[in-house]
């Protein structure tokens, strides 16, 4: 793991950034793939067991999914099932493949967290393949973090091209994982139940690693095997909620409007003459810090975890994290939280949600303390939107050291140039694709 970005500064070494990464690394662990399949995931004498009944294995076994994590989740799920696997398709992000896969399931990548051609073919591929289920078969959906933008097949009328547009325009107005979702559910035939409804009678079985707070169905991945979802009125709602309901093409209007034609209000698709299904969330954000915060005890910290499913303006939850620390008492030198900020774009820097969060904490730091701590804001899939990077740690020097290197921190913070503020400072942590997603990690460690 790389603890520094261009390595022109470095990072805050010593007991603080080592104990960071001693932290995160376990709980990483905690919420792998293969850990979190294989305590969940069990073949038995008729079949498979799961959310605590059996599963009877009388025909084909497809292994379908999408999402960063899905590359390791369904190597797991093989690894279980071994020759009870027929085959399968599972669509991840840009450098989430490897290692490969058995040649059982194909594992193909796509765009994220836009769109594109590459993952709306193969989720025709995962589709068609679908499509001849009976109700001897049992699909296995390994979903996680990431799907939605994966794992997609516009409704009749839309593009790629007008659905690119439309979360663009969302992230940008920094608009969260429900929000986004909400939208993009009634402009698909995937989401909302859309892969429940392809397996027809087949026995659906869904493992899920979480990347939303609270591990809300409908949202992880747009509910692909959910049939059950808001009204497509409440995408409307959102898209005028974050100012953008004028700036999406006319093509997304019009088919918010005819699915809601469609509907005649209802809020629930039908589930009748589907298959049985069990849906059962194996890791997520609590899980990764119940690991964080173990080690710590472990190691002998007087900690505290003070978060927990925290959303908000990254600037805004840094300066509450920097408040928390401040009035830390005095007997506890480590505080541990989670969640995930959003990032309202003003600027055309480089820049997420963890960077602008490390950046505006470090801001915080130098004009109000403490200035004895060092903080850390990290995405558990190693990679912060379009930064490389996980996130950073920032101590009370972090601004100095940028303003020694010539960055002007406030007016970086402005344009969301935050990735340039950490590489300048040397506070940048760049592990690559860890293989999950359960959100982001936050710590304060008190220097002593």
């Amino acid at each position: 793991m790389t603890w520094a970005g261009d390595g022109t500064a470095p990072v805050p070494v010593g007991r603080p950034a080592d104990l960071i990464r001693t932290l995160y690394d376990a709980a990483l662990a905690a919420v792998q793939p293969d850990t979190c399949v294989a305590r969940t995931l069990v073949r038995d004498r008729s079949g498979l067991w799961l959310g605590g009944r059996s599963w009877p294995v009388t025909g084909r076994v497809w292994v379908v999914g999408a999402g960063k994590a899905a590359t390791g989740m369904a190597r797991a799920v093989e690894a279980v099932c071994g020759d009870l696997v027929t085959g399968g398709l599972v669509i991840t992000k840009d450098g989430h493949a490897s290692p490969p896969l058995p040649a059982t399931v194909r594992v193909v990548e796509a765009s994220h967290p836009l769109p594109d051609a590459r993952g709306i073919a193969a989720t025709a591929e995962v589709l068609a393949m679908l499509a001849s289920s009976g109700p001897a078969d049992v699909v296995v959906a390994v979903i996680s973090g990431g799907g939605s933008a994966l794992l997609e097949a516009p409704v009749d009328g839309v593009s790629i091209e007008d659905l690119v547009t439309t979360t663009d325009l969302l992230l940008r107005a920094g608009a969260p994982i429900e929000a986004l979702n909400q939208v993009r559910r009634p402009l698909s035939r995937v989401k909302g139940g859309g892969l429940r409804r392809a397996a027809g009678p087949a026995t659906t079985l869904t493992l899920v690693l979480s990347d939303v707070i609270g591990n809300d169905p409908d949202t992880i991945a747009s509910g692909p095997t959910v049939v059950a979802a808001a009204p497509p009125s409440a995408a409307l709602e959102t898209l005028a909620r974050y100012g953008v309901l004028g700036r999406v093409p006319v093509a997304v209007l019009s088919a918010l409007e005819r699915r809601i034609d469609e509907s005649g209000g209802r809020d629930r698709g039908s589930d009748s003459g589907l298959g049985p299904a069990a849906y059962v969330v194996i890791g997520d954000n609590d899980a990764a810090l119940d690991a964080a915060t173990g080690t710590a005890r472990a190691a002998g910290h007087r900690v505290e975890t003070i978060w927990r499913g925290r959303s908000g303006e990254a600037g805004d939850l840094a300066r509450e994290w920097v408040a928390a620390c401040h009035s830390a008492p005095v007997d506890v030198d480590l505080l541990i939280g989670g969640g995930e900020a959003t990032v309202t774009v003003r600027g055309d820097g480089v820049g997420g949600r963890n960077t602008e969060f490390a950046v505006a904490a470090a801001l915080a730091m130098e004009e109000h303390g403490p200035a004895g701590w060092t903080i850390a804001s990290l995405a558990t899939d190693g990679q912060d939107g379009p930064t490389g990077v996980a996130g950073g740690i920032v101590d009370g020097q972090t601004v100095a050291r940028a303003v020694a290197a010539g960055v002007d921190v406030r007016a970086a913070l402005a344009t969301n140039d935050t990735l340039r503020v950490l590489e300048a400072a040397g506070g940048t942590v760049a592990p690559g694709p860890t293989g999950t997603n359960v959100n982001d990690l936050y710590a304060g460690v008190r220097v002593r």
